[in-house]
């Protein structure tokens, strides 16, 4: 009886682990594949944006969290990110200025987490 319960056991965390594992291999770490496809910039030529925020950013693990990341901010009128996750860097560009804790609530909650920001005023 008892060695049936304990195989039961095992088998369950088993298949657990089967879905969860392949789960990852379609969706990445982050399950962020359905951010695979970069929308276009709203605008390529960065001279139009007036302020750079570069974002210290914790918690990316592969090229799907960047992509969510710049997802989020390219997908809102008027900004354009680039994000890289081997560096744990963002740079941020606005055409008005954003507040760091508008920053830091769009990026912690993509599950992220924010270490640092230093903001440039590109032009006045």
């Amino acid at each position: 009886m008892a060695t049936g319960i304990i195989v039961g056991i095992i088998i369950a965390v088993c298949i657990f682990a089967v879905k969860s594992y392949t789960r990852k291999l379609a969706h990445g770490c982050c399950g962020a594949g359905g951010d695979k496809e970069q929308p276009q910039a709203h605008k390529a030529d960065l001279s139009g944006y007036n302020y750079r925020y570069t974002v210290t950013i914790g918690g990316m693990s592969c090229k799907n969290c960047a992509a969510r990341i710049e997802n989020s901010f390219n997908r809102q009128e008027g900004t354009f990110a680039k994000v890289d996750y081997k560096g744990g860097m963002a740079e941020i560009y606005s055409e008005t200025p954003v507040t760091d804790i508008s920053l830091r609530q769009r990026i912690i909650g993509l599950g992220y987490s924010v270490e640092r920001i230093e903001e440039n005023e590109l032009r006045m």
